[in-house]
């Protein structure tokens, strides 16, 4: 591994504990189902204007329902960054589910992205990756935005990536 990816690595995980030990946690209320949590206009505008670090807030808790069930309501990914979704219904298939929404420089991008091939109807730019499960684009003046489906069901990985990552970009 080059000097630069060990850099990148050591600033992402630098990075993230600085987010979490600067944010702290408010103690909010987590995903409990679709059925309890339909979303609500105010999750609609908190996951608008949500701040570059808070990716937690840039998917409301029913569009991430929606895709794996009730839900842990995200927290920070220390493995790539951004914010991670996994769901507490258990395994399916052997795998439990997980949505991963995150935003990163260029470089912390290039060392830790799976890029993929080009994808069409997306934004310039727009790869995915369908061993991961990996939709990256640019977004907000250089930076890369990123959504990692896990799900059970692989033909439908790229559909949902494509879906939250539209979201993803009207938010950023």
């Amino acid at each position: 591994m080059n000097i630069f990816r060990k850099l990148a690595h050591v600033a992402i995980v630098g990075g993230a504990l600085a987010l979490v030990v600067g944010c702290g946690s408010d103690g909010g209320r987590t995903s409990s189902g679709p059925a309890d949590d339909p979303g609500t206009p105010d999750d609609v505008a908190s996951a608008m204007t949500a701040p570059k670090g808070d990716e937690c807030k840039r998917l409301t808790a029913s569009e991430v329902t929606e895709v794996i069930g009730p839900n842990d309501g995200g927290q920070h990914d220390f493995a790539i960054g951004g914010c991670v979704w996994t769901a507490t219904s258990g395994a399916k298939d052997g795998l439990v589910e997980a949505i991963t929404a995150t935003v990163l420089s260029k470089a912390e991008y290039e060392g830790v992205a799976e890029v993929g091939e080009p994808v069409t109807g997306s934004a310039d730019g727009t790869t995915y990756n369908p061993i991961h499960g990996e939709l990256w684009f640019p977004c907000r003046s250089g930076d890369f935005c990123g959504i990692k489906v896990k799900i059970s069901d692989p033909d439908k990985r790229k559909d949902v990536a494509t879906r939250l990552g539209k979201v993803l970009q009207g938010r950023v």
